[in-house]
């Protein structure tokens, strides 16, 4: 597929992302009215009172490889996969062969890039054989999606359809933080998702341009304040639109710098886990081979290197940005579900570091 294809694709959903809200949408928030914004549980029979569940809480946010659209690549290839990995009686070689001929299917693969999504999919086989992953509730953790302009989402078990579309980094996230050694090891997380395709970050994001068109700062800050202090970190998977505006790429790092010390503020002042805002752990998603591999489209990737070098208590989750095919993640805008499974997990193990060096 052409690269002229994908851009068509992606801004198909930037296009759908811009779409004016109105009262005519049965989730649109009224800011006009009085709100107080609530994570109560999905399951609380329609109770009128507010009950969050006292548990830690990491705050995902950010545009459409955040949301996930991992079937867009190969309509199911995630099912394939997991098959294929439950699949009794046949050894590692012919599972990983198996599981390279799908992924070569799914748009913009390459024969290395899917030989390392098979081999690093294979080892997390030990969440995808769990009966929570697939077919149970997964009681350890609960995740919201909030899709702004939309109201605070409520909170449900995680699952591979719960938060997102289908899924995005929170569904091996959520398995894979639990076995991580920090602190809060074997006890309930909730991952809040705030997340719209087709954003940019000072446009839709930043606290700057409150009160203009499609802004959704009061989403980020609804789902902080809801979540009454109990933040742990905050994960951010974003930019790829501003490499195409006028001005993104060059100013991405300023704005980056000003949003995440906004964000920061504002979880600060709803806890009292942390002695000043530049405590808070952030984590950064890079962007993808897909941006990254075009001439001359290292600006953002850079931008977000540059902070996470020069910022306290932050960290980079690489996504196989490399001009080595067998070191890196598919070429498509959205990620593959192998993709997306393997991010999960580096961003849990990125948290565990983060968490552990506070």
């Amino acid at each position: 597929m052409s690269i002229h294809v994908i851009l068509a694709s992606f801004f198909l959903i930037l296009a759908s992302a811009s779409v004016a809200a109105t009262s005519d949408n049965p989730h649109y928030l009224d800011r006009s009215l009085q709100y107080i914004p609530c994570l109560r549980s999905c399951d609380d029979g329609g109770n009128t009172g507010c009950k969050t569940e006292d548990i830690s809480r990491f705050l995902f946010a950010g545009q459409s490889n955040m949301v996930g659209y991992t079937e867009e690549a190969k309509e199911g290839l995630f099912d394939e996969l997991v098959e294929v990995i439950l699949r009794k009686g046949v050894n590692k070689t012919d599972k990983l062969e198996e599981m390279e001929g799908y992924l070569n299917m799914a748009t913009r693969s390459e024969a290395g890039s899917s030989k390392m999504e098979a081999k690093e999919v294979y080892k997390l086989r030990k969440f995808i054989k769990r009966k929570n992953f697939m077919d149970e509730p997964y009681a350890e953790a609960v995740c919201s999606w909030t899709e702004p302009p939309n109201s605070l989402d409520c909170e449900r078990p995680v699952s591979p359809t719960a938060c997102g579309k289908n899924f995005g980094p929170e569904l091996m996230f959520a398995h894979a933080f639990q076995m991580q050694n920090t602190r809060l090891k074997n006890k309930k997380i909730g991952i809040v998702k705030v997340a719209k395709g087709g954003t940019t970050i000072r446009k839709n994001w930043m606290k700057v341009n409150v009160g203009e068109e499609e802004n959704y700062w009061h989403s980020l800050v609804d789902a902080i304040s809801a979540s009454k202090g109990s933040i742990e970190a905050f994960v951010w998977f974003q930019g790829e639109n501003d490499q195409f505006i006028d001005g993104g790429p060059e100013s991405y790092l300023d704005n980056l710098n000003t949003f995440v010390a906004d964000i920061r503020e504002e979880i600060f002042k709803s806890s009292d886990n942390f002695q000043i805002p530049e405590d808070i752990p952030v984590v950064i998603c890079e962007l993808g081979n897909w941006i990254y591999n075009m001439d001359m489209m290292h600006t953002i990737n850079n931008a977000q290197r540059t902070f996470v070098n020069n910022t306290a208590n932050t960290i980079l989750v690489e996504m196989g940005v490399d001009r080595n095919e067998n070191q890196r993640l598919s070429a498509y805008c959205h990620y593959d579900p192998a993709g997306m499974m393997i991010i999960g997990d580096r961003v849990a193990k990125a948290v565990k570091k983060i968490l552990n060096e506070a």
